[in-house]
């Protein structure tokens, strides 16, 4: 695969745009032979800027909220965007808009970085990127490319890879094992192209298989690509057979009788020359052959226009429908989704990468791929391609009493904080995206209401979410956003969930609703009016919505979360924007209305006086915290506040400048409460 040329390309696509990303295409992010052999964590080739921040996100599955119950999580997905370093090798914010994103997190597990050219070996993930993935539960792997024969491979490169010290040790295999760990990333995808010999091999062999033992005790993994075999020959198999499967499974002692004993990668990466249902079901029976899960095995699924499997709107239900038996929903094996970037660079889907107005066909596009022709996950397509979601179910990472998010995608042409625009400029850094909708866009039914992402307005980031269309007289319409896993049961004291909401209505005669589903009623969708609280700036208001209304909705566990919009009257254009969620859970120990009605704090301003006083009644509390933020957001003052009762706290305001502040209070219940401060 040669990747050479798409990374001239790139370059040249770079140099014509207005606004420049940083990408790097060398050192630290991508790392010859010899650099990665002399790699060390304080070495020239090494950088902090890869460090990944954010841990790995457990996972919650509930097959009660899913749209087809039938699905299984047994089909694991690989998603592998060809040219990754080109689209993501990049560390802090971006001045370029349109560069790639990802929104559909809930429905893959392991994002590969693949990339590479002959001189270009290891590929190693960007924080940014690996930031996003975990913080959905997603594993990332760097990338090890040994060229095709044809485009520069060698066995020379090969044998100085595997070279090995006097006690047989592989030299670079502690080298991959420390960049994981120091870096934060997942696994190795190893992709061996080069035509070689049987010695060298054979070498390679013993290579994953002790890099995946290694890798393996410190909760890593490896995965194979099917092309080299033992003999040194490049055949790409198309799937696991006998030629194959000794780098996945060998057979150490040759005697078949007693097993494959000899575990030798974590999952192998089928080519994808083939059709029908013949090759992935020879998958499966091999798998089991050598004592496998048959879900170690990711059929690769080449999705470019024009390429092998190719243009999913036309041929996705086939492809699918081969990796699954008759029934429709029991996989055959995992599934590889190659070049899932073409929704991003391919003219067929979109023109986004050269265009950054072309923005709404590659996220159409990104929905397409996952939700469908009708762009509802929560319906069946009746023609076109149902969407990666029909087969496959959605996970969540939304867990414990709490969860806020400000639906930031991670990019936009603009900024805001609290719904004052704070820059005009172009932006994209994923470590900025936040924890996106699971279901884009599961409405109760099709062609009325439609949901985008609008970057022309924002609460918070650089987008919201903007619902519009047609809402008929007293006919309630649905939105299901999250699914969640947010378990308020087991105390034993109450425990209640509230919420707060930050949305502009430009449709003042809709009625807007939360809706929550329970664990015990996973078939009841109850409705929480969504009204104002307070003004917040150019037309956006905060409402806190009161989820425990009455003692019936106490100590329950909520598993879905969604909207709805209803009105007396005909709306032919609604157009609302939804900018933030926030859920908190808490216990309700004492005067249960004031903590529902988040009552605590009153603000005062005393004449003549450089202060503003803080008249705190906040129950069961003997101490809350404060936060003060500008509009920009940046904190510009937080300390903790000792309570006897009823207090009264001076706040010095006589290093602040004129404008208005944000002051957050929370209790040691994680129970918040939010004032607006206006200094003259």
């Amino acid at each position: 695969m040669n990747t050479l040329k798409k990374n001239t390309l790139f370059l040249l696509l770079l140099a014509g745009m207005h606004s420049h990303a940083q990408i790097i295409n060398s050192a630290p992010y991508i790392l010859t032979v010899d650099e990665a052999k002399q790699w060390t964590q304080t070495g020239p080739t090494a950088s902090t800027d890869l460090i990944a921040a954010v841990a790995l996100a457990p996972r919650f599955t509930d097959a009660s909220t899913q749209f087809n119950p039938a699905l299984t999580h047994q089909m694991k997905i690989a998603y592998l965007p060809d040219g990754m370093n080109n689209f993501g090798n990049y560390f802090g914010e971006q001045s370029q808009f349109n560069l790639y994103n990802f929104t559909h997190w809930q429905y893959i597990d392991k994002l590969v970085w693949f990339g590479g050219t002959a001189s270009q070996t290891l590929q190693l993930p960007s924080s940014p990127w690996v930031n996003a993935a975990h913080r959905n539960g997603v594993k990332v792997f760097g990338n090890v490319f040994f060229a095709p024969t044809a485009f520069g491979g060698s066995t020379t490169t090969l044998t100085n890879f595997l070279e090995q010290d006097g006690s047989g040790n592989f030299i670079i295999l502690p080298k991959m094992i420390d960049m994981m760990q120091y870096y934060g990333f997942d696994g190795w995808f190893i992709n061996e192209e080069t035509a070689t010999n049987a010695t060298t091999a054979l070498l390679m062999r013993d290579f994953v298989k002790a890099l995946t033992a290694a890798a393996e005790a410190v909760g890593k993994e490896v995965m194979w690509y099917d092309a080299m075999r033992l003999t040194g020959a490049v055949g790409w198999q198309n799937r696991l057979n006998a030629n194959n499967s000794p780098l996945v499974q060998d057979d150490a002692d040759g005697d078949t009788a007693n097993g494959f004993e000899s575990r030798v990668s974590s999952s192998i990466f089928i080519n994808f020359f083939w059709s029908g249902a013949t090759l992935p079901a020879t998958s499966r029976a091999r798998a089991a052959t050598i004592g496998r899960s048959e879900f170690d095995v990711f059929t690769g699924a080449d999705i470019w226009p024009g390429r092998n499997q190719g243009d999913f709107e036309t041929s996705g239900n086939i492809f699918m429908s081969n990796l699954h038996q008759t029934d429709g929903t029991t996989p055959v094996t995992s599934l590889g989704l190659f070049a899932p970037n073409c929704v991003y660079n391919n003219s067929t889907y979109t023109n986004f990468n050269n265009d950054p107005n072309d923005y709404a066909t590659f996220y159409n596009a990104e929905n397409h791929l996952f939700s469908g022709d009708d762009n509802n996950p929560a319906t069946v397509d009746a023609s076109g391609f149902k969407g990666l979601c029909n087969w496959i179910p959605e996970s969540t990472v939304i867990g414990s009493d709490q969860f806020s998010t400000n639906f930031s995608t991670g990019h936009g042409t603009k900024k805001f904080s609290l719904g004052n625009q704070i820059s005009a400029n172009s932006w994209h850094d994923m470590n900025q995206q936040n924890i996106l909708p699971t279901w884009q866009w599961a409405f109760s039914e099709n062609n009325l209401l439609s949901a985008r992402w609008d970057f022309d307005d924002a609460f918070a980031g650089g987008n919201s979410i903007k619902i519009s269309g047609n809402l008929p007289a007293n006919h309630p319409v649905d939105l299901m956003l999250y699914k969640v896993s947010l378990d308020g049961t087991g105390g034993m004291d109450p425990f209640v969930f509230s919420s707060r909401v930050a949305y502009k209505n430009a449709s003042p005669e809709a009625n807007l609703k939360l809706i929550v589903v329970f664990a015990d009623e996973p078939n009841t969708r109850y409705a929480f009016p969504i009204l104002e609280s307070f003004d917040l700036f150019n037309g956006w208001k905060f409402s806190d919505v009161d989820l425990a209304p009455n003692s019936d909705f106490y100590s329950r566990k909520m598993i879905a979360v969604g909207l709805r919009f209803e009105s007396e009257s005909a709306i032919s254009d609604l157009n609302v924007h939804f900018g933030s969620l926030e859920i908190n859970g808490f216990v309700l120990l004492a005067n249960a209305q004031n903590v529902k009605n988040n009552h605590f704090v009153t603000l005062s301003y005393p004449e003549k006086q450089n202060s503003v006083l803080f008249n705190i009644s906040w129950p069961n509390a003997k101490q809350i915290d404060y936060t003060v933020s500008d509009l920009q957001g940046k904190i510009i003052r937080q300390n903790n506040i000792a309570l006897n009762g009823s207090t009264n706290y001076t706040f010095q305001t006589t290093d602040l400048a004129a404008g208005i502040y944000i002051v957050k209070f929370k209790d040691q219940n994680n129970q918040t409460e939010t004032r607006k401060m206006i200094i003259k």
